[in-house]
């Protein structure tokens, strides 16, 4: 009996010391180190709507033009949008009016604009009528030169060149509009290589006006009168 009472006495010692290092091994469990707080984020400043749309802005605007828009100066914007429309085909965009009258207009032929500004002798912007000539051709590329030529001069071009086949591959003719500016209006038609456009020049040289306008043009000079 009392054999049975020590081993019961033994066992309740031994269970009483396993349920106390279990309870401690708990304890160190959750007694772990606190983790560092982390650190307070610090708020960035704020951007302005005018910041977020900079942002998305195309530097080079190329939904609205190609990298070279030219800029004519005339004395009538209104008169001088009814020929580039009517005469050699363009779309109007846009005319931007002022107290004083229009002030800048677009228009488009197929990718490329054309904008208008009206003559200002105080800012010493003239028209090619009032300089009376001008150094630029601008060269205009149609799917048919015989037609555009003459529906430009039937609007009000004078004729500076007949329309004919040059020697390097396009059918042009130049006109003069209105304001004076001239325009070389042309139909490519065939893809020459260099050898062949010299010996076509050669055999226009001899063809007298026709052929050296044509020369003079393709130089960029005013043909001789």
């Amino acid at each position: 009996m009392a054999k049975a009472a020590k081993k019961k006495a033994k066992s309740s010692t031994k269970s009483a010391k396993i349920v106390a290092k279990s309870r401690t091994a708990k304890s160190a469990k959750s007694a772990k180190p606190a983790k560092p707080a982390k650190k307070k984020a610090v708020a960035k400043p704020a951007r302005s709507a005018a910041q977020k749309t900079s942002s998305k802005v195309d530097p080079l605007n190329r939904k609205q033009y190609t990298s070279v828009t030219p800029l004519l100066t005339v004395r009538d914007m209104r008169k001088a949008v009814s020929f580039y429309v009517d005469g050699l085909g363009f779309t109007l965009r846009g005319i931007m009016d002022s107290p004083q009258g229009p002030m800048h207009a677009e228009l488009r032929f197929r990718d490329t604009t054309l904008m208008l500004s009206p003559e200002s002798r105080e800012q010493r912007s003239f028209s090619a009528n009032t300089i009376g000539n001008t150094p630029v051709t601008l060269y205009l590329l149609v799917d048919d030169v015989d037609d555009v030529f003459q529906k430009a001069v039937d609007a009000g071009g004078k004729v500076a060149m007949p329309v004919m086949d040059q020697f390097w591959g396009d059918r042009s003719g130049m006109i003069a509009d209105p304001e004076g500016n001239k325009w070389m209006i042309a139909t490519h038609k065939a893809d020459y290589t260099e050898a062949q456009m010299m010996e076509a020049m050669r055999k226009m040289a001899p063809q007298g006006a026709g052929g050296g306008d044509a020369a003079a043009a393709a130089a960029g000079s005013e043909p001789e009168q």
